[in-house]
């Protein structure tokens, strides 16, 4: 079954995921992982990332176990990731919250949708 992503524009993610209640309190800071690669430009803006993100907000998880899949996609598509600690100031997206919001992704740009 192939899973489909959920387009959003930056600001209708940031309230989703204001929306999004968590059960557990997250963890400190200090304690996430992601995914960091070579840059990489945003498909929908340009915007170059150096970190695996969904529209804009770098993907983290609590340990590098869940992120293994997602750094071996972005290995194949030559962003040359690494797996470390996450501790700058960008926004974030839980690995968790990500999936729960259906996997959402930037809006795809207006000049490469077929008329």
């Amino acid at each position: 079954m192939v899973v489909m992503a959920t387009v959003y524009e930056i600001e209708e993610l940031e309230q989703a995921l204001n929306d999004l209640e968590l059960d557990d309190p997250l963890p400190e800071h200090e304690k996430w992982w992601a995914i960091s690669t070579d840059p990489w430009p945003c498909p929908a803006c340009g915007e170059e990332m150096m970190w695996v993100t969904a529209c804009h907000h770098v993907v983290i998880a609590e340990t590098p176990d869940p992120l293994l899949e997602h750094a071996a996609i972005a290995k194949k598509v030559g962003r040359n990731p690494r797996i470390v600690k996450y501790d700058e100031g960008l926004p974030t997206i839980t690995l968790y919250q990500w999936r729960a919001l259906g996997r959402p992704v930037h809006g795809v740009r207006r000049d490469l949708t077929p008329q």
